[in-house]
């Protein structure tokens, strides 16, 4: 997968909470969100949605500025 697929879709950071010390977080594509919201209900699990910001995508967001 290159640079360019990822520009393609939105991300999402999910996390799954619960009652473990180290919760589960998964990124995936905005197209898949619905679907993780659905196995997660049909569980009894509870996530998170979050936009993903890829650690490199900061700097051009702040200006580069530390």
């Amino acid at each position: 997968m290159t640079s360019s697929d990822y520009g393609a879709g939105r991300l999402y950071e999910i996390t799954y909470l619960g009652t473990s010390p180290d919760p589960d977080v998964r990124t995936v594509e905005a197209g898949e969100v619905a679907a993780v919201i659905e196995h997660a209900g049909e569980h009894g699990m509870q996530v998170l949605v979050r936009p993903y910001t890829r650690p490199d995508d900061q700097s051009e967001t702040d200006g580069g500025a530390l």
